[in-house]
């Protein structure tokens, strides 16, 4: 059975045995000092010290008494549950999120990230249209006359300044336009949108 273990649960059982390491290892040293009886006493309450550092690492460690006692396997499952993942369960989850993914790009509904400017760009170039959307209406609504309607169509002639100003910003070329919904979508979508990948999962594992 293979499982997985969280970093900071790892580090901390690394920086346990380290710090257990250097105990015994100031131990040895000390006990390789003694000379006399001062010495030797010192040595006597270093090793309470180091045993009640000890004694407090094992009870945050979970570990059963019953186990020190009989080393039975089975008395490890509650310890092994709180700190260890299978691996097949990691693996499910992971190609969960891939199927999900999946679907949710057959559904031609993906998940894009856009920037906070770019955002505003477009919110800004909406209102502009509305905007002079209204302004038109007003214009046409206006009209009595052939002299107005004249005047009014050779103000239209010719490509707008605004218009020409909102395709560069959404990334069409100067001597490009919109022609159809499908070309202004698929420019948007290059110049200003990042696809979403929240869990790098586009790499497989092995």
């Amino acid at each position: 059975m293979k499982y997985v273990i969280d970093s900071e649960t790892y580090e901390k059982h690394i920086r346990d045995e380290v710090h257990l390491y250097g105990l015994l290892h100031q131990l040895a040293f000390l006990a390789g000092k003694v000379k006399d009886a001062e010495d030797m006493a010192n040595l006597v309450e270093t090793s309470k010290h180091y045993g009640e550092i000890a004694e407090e690492k094992f009870d945050d460690w979970l570990i059963p008494g019953r186990y020190l006692a009989f080393g039975d396997q089975d008395d490890l499952a509650e310890l092994k549950a709180a700190e260890l993942t299978p691996l097949t369960a990691v693996l499910k989850e992971h190609d969960a999120k891939i199927r999900e993914k999946q679907r949710v790009a057959s559904s031609n509904d993906p998940a894009y990230i856009i920037s906070g400017s770019a955002f505003r760009m477009l919110v800004g170039d909406l209102f502009d249209l509305l905007a002079q959307y209204g302004y038109l209406r007003n214009r046409v609504l206006d009209v009595k006359t052939e002299r107005q309607l004249a005047r009014l169509q050779k103000n239209l002639s010719g490509d707008h300044p605004a218009i020409r100003r909102m395709y560069c910003r959404w990334g069409f070329a100067e001597d490009q336009g919109v022609t159809c919904y499908d070309i202004l979508e698929a420019k948007l979508r290059r110049a200003h949108l990042t696809p979403y990948d929240p869990d790098g999962s586009e790499a497989d594992y092995d």
